[in-house]
């Protein structure tokens, strides 16, 4: 009987040490994401690349169908750098880039080689513009003043992430309001605040203020987050999905808006189809169903609008020419950002 006791009580002592252990604020994993590239230079300054989509991870959000031209840097360097890159997984889980391994095919060894003289550098952007286009229409009664609490959190997470990010808010029901781009704080929490609903939903003029507020602007990474519980069925004829698609890939800035949309389902009914294609240039669409899973979605989409990052890819001025480029994969050491 003493020693069925005791291997009782070890096994019991095991398992708590175990609970406090693993279960307490686990260390996120690592995850690993690849990159395949194709490199070429035919005069030798040259270089352009473009992307093996499918066997690239998923998760590595790039303009896929884009080339991207580099410059040769003086004496003997080029370098090619890919704006607006984020990783995020299938549960919008956002990464943050700790390390990438580059790798280049070999014909004579019929394998992948590590190379460290010809690397990929990476940076997260500092220099952000966001647009936040709220609905305030009559149909999101009582939960209004939730949905002013998750969008004043929403801004608290991009500021905390980077101060000097520059905020713009649009609203809209029937009538159209705005509030210009700052990264003062308690402007923005007031502007909030003071938003009165309205009927009808004219979203598509909306975010066609808000692209404008974004065009007027300077800065290396711009993203639009669009929030509504209906289908838009007040903007003017000019304004369709279409032409605010369009617009958002207007922008100077090579990779154009970045485009979040969240559909909350609602009294409204919202247009998934349409959402979903207005989620651009690496953006995402979301569909919570609750409250609680809404301020989930907007803490999540605050971390893939404020985790972005510039790659430069750095070679010698070596001519490849474009029949024969370097075949080239990237590993990204990445862990998971908490939420």
């Amino acid at each position: 009987m003493n020693f069925v006791k005791s291997v009782l009580a070890l096994a019991l002592l095991v398992f708590v040490t175990g609970c406090g252990k693993d279960d307490v604020n686990p260390t996120p994993r690592p995850e690993q994401f690849e990159l395949y590239i194709d490199f070429w230079n035919p005069n030798g300054n040259d270089p352009q690349i473009s992307f093996d989509k499918e066997n690239s991870s998923p998760e590595i959000r790039i303009d896929f169908s884009k080339t991207f031209a580099g410059i040769a840097v003086p004496p003997n360097f080029t370098n090619v750098i890919i704006e607006n890159v984020r990783l995020i997984d299938e549960n919008n889980i956002n990464y943050r880039i700790d390390e990438i391994n580059a790798y280049e095919w070999r014909e004579d060894i019929n394998d992948w080689k590590q190379d460290v003289e010809f690397v990929m550098q990476f940076n997260q952007v500092q220099d952000i513009a966001v647009v936040l286009v709220l609905d305030a229409s009559a149909s999101l009664g009582d939960d209004f003043e939730t949905i002013k609490n998750y969008a004043n959190e929403f801004i608290a997470q991009i500021l905390l992430q980077n101060t000097n990010a520059q905020i713009g808010i649009v609203s809209f029901s029937d009538q159209i309001s705005s509030f210009g781009m700052t990264n003062n704080h308690t402007a923005l929490n007031s502007y909030i605040e003071s938003i009165e609903q309205g009927p009808f939903t004219s979203m598509y003029e909306a975010m066609d203020v808000g692209i404008t507020m974004l065009l007027n602007i300077n800065a290396e990474s711009k993203a639009i987050l669009t929030f509504t519980d209906g289908t838009d069925n007040n903007s003017g004829p000019g304004f369709t999905p279409a032409s605010i698609i369009e617009k958002l890939g207007s922008d100077p800035n090579d990779a154009g808006i970045t485009s979040f949309t969240i559909g909350l389902e609602g009294n409204g009914g919202v247009d998934k189809p349409v959402l979903e294609a207005l989620a651009v240039n690496n953006g995402q669409a979301a569909f919570p169903n609750t409250l609680k899973e809404l301020g989930e979605v907007f803490n999540g989409f605050s971390e893939s609008i404020s985790t972005v990052y510039n790659l430069t890819y750095i070679r010698n001025q070596q001519v490849i020419p474009t029949t024969d480029p370097a075949k080239l994969r990237f590993v990204f050491e990445s862990t998971p950002k908490q939420q």
